[in-house]
C-alpha cells in the first residue's frame, strides 16, 4: 500500500509542466531566427559587393591599384648595358675634361630591350651629345646628375616611341660616372 501512497501527477499538472519548458524553447526559436534574419540583412548585401560587384548595384568603385601593384604585376625588370661605357670630352676654363659614364636601360618587356638594342647607335649619339653640352658644375653635383640622368631617360624614350611607337624604358642608371 505504501506504493499506492505515492503521487502520481494528474494529466493537468503534466500538461502544465511540459508547456512551460515548450514556451521557454519557442522564445529561443524565434530569438534566434530574428538574429539569423538580422545578420543575413547586414552581412548579405557586403558579400555580394565583394563577390558579384559586377551585377550589384550601389557597390563601392575598387580602389585603384597602386604603383608597386602594378610594377608587381609587370614581371621581373630586365637590364641593358649600353657597353661600351661613353666617354664625353669638353672645355672647362681653358682645360680639357673628360666625363665617363656608363649607362644601363631599365624595361620588363623583352621587345623593349630588343628596341634599345636595335636603335643603339642613335640612342648612343644623342646621349653623347646631351652630356657633352653639360658643364663641369652641372656633372659634379648631384642635382645636375640627377636632371642629366632624367634628362637621358627622356631621350632614350622619345627615341624608342618615334621608332617603336611606345616609350618602352621604365628607367635609366648610370652604373659609373667619372669626371677628370
Amino acid at each position: 500500500m505504501a506504493e499506492d501512497t505515492e503521487q502520481t501527477p494528474t494529466t493537468e499538472e503534466a500538461v502544465a509542466s511540459s508547456s512551460g519548458g515548450g514556451m521557454v524553447k519557442t522564445v529561443i526559436i524565434a530569438v534566434g531566427l530574428f538574429g539569423l534574419m538580422l545578420a543575413s540583412q547586414l552581412v548579405g548585401p557586403m558579400l555580394a559587393c565583394q563577390f558579384m560587384r559586377d551585377v550589384t548595384p550601389g557597390c563601392p568603385a575598387l580602389p585603384e591599384p597602386t604603383e608597386e601593384e602594378k610594377l608587381a604585376d609587370l614581371g621581373p625588370p630586365i637590364y641593358l648595358a649600353l657597353d661600351p661605357p661613353m666617354v664625353v670630352s669638353f672645355e672647362d676654363q681653358e682645360a680639357i675634361r673628360f666625363l665617363q659614364v656608363t649607362v644601363e636601360v631599365m624595361s620588363r618587356e623583352d621587345e623593349s630591350i630588343q628596341a634599345v638594342t636595335t636603335h643603339l647607335p642613335l640612342i648612343r649619339n644623342n646621349l653623347l651629345m646631351l652630356m657633352g653640352g653639360k658643364s663641369v658644375t652641372e656633372l659634379t653635383n648631384t642635382e645636375g646628375k640627377e636632371a642629366l640622368r632624367q634628362e637621358a631617360l627622356k631621350e632614350v624614350r622619345s627615341i624608342l616611341k618615334r621608332n617603336t611607337g611606345k616609350p618602352g624604358i621604365e628607367d635609366l642608371y648610370f652604373t659609373t660616372f667619372v669626371v677628370q
